[in-house]
């Protein structure tokens, strides 16, 4: 039976995840402005916290737009495991081919995907 994946496992997409960090940087320099204006009409320990809102703010906004979501906050589904060639016995590889000693019988398949695949008949 094929494994089920939840569609709601899937994270943002770019365009959400990107305007999601430039609203975010918006409102942080938004406040960044509100504070570099409060410096002119605020008085005693005020202007400090507005000093301080307009330095620490660039680079907080900074790292609120350079963190880009990378998934969703749902269920994610394990990656499978990978298929692993081994040698196999001649009691498992059954009848050795003719014209060699009795050597195991070694099968690699190679699947290519559907649109690499040619048909026999070149047109």
């Amino acid at each position: 039976m094929s494994e089920q994946y939840s569609v709601t496992s899937a994270g943002v997409t770019p365009a959400e995840d990107r305007a999601r960090r430039m609203r975010m940087y918006f409102i942080a320099m938004s406040l960044r402005v509100v504070c570099i204006a409060s410096l002119f009409w605020v008085r005693g320990w005020w202007i400090l916290v507005a000093a301080a809102g307009s330095v620490i703010l660039p680079w907080f906004a900074v790292l609120v737009a350079n963190a880009v979501d990378h998934g969703g906050d749902g269920d994610r589904p394990e990656a499978p495991t990978p298929l692993e060639l081994t040698e196999s016995t001649p009691s498992e590889a059954g009848t050795a081919r003719a014209g060699t000693p009795e050597s195991p019988a070694t099968l690699i398949v190679i699947d290519a995907p559907a649109e690499r695949r040619k048909s026999g008949d070149s047109t």
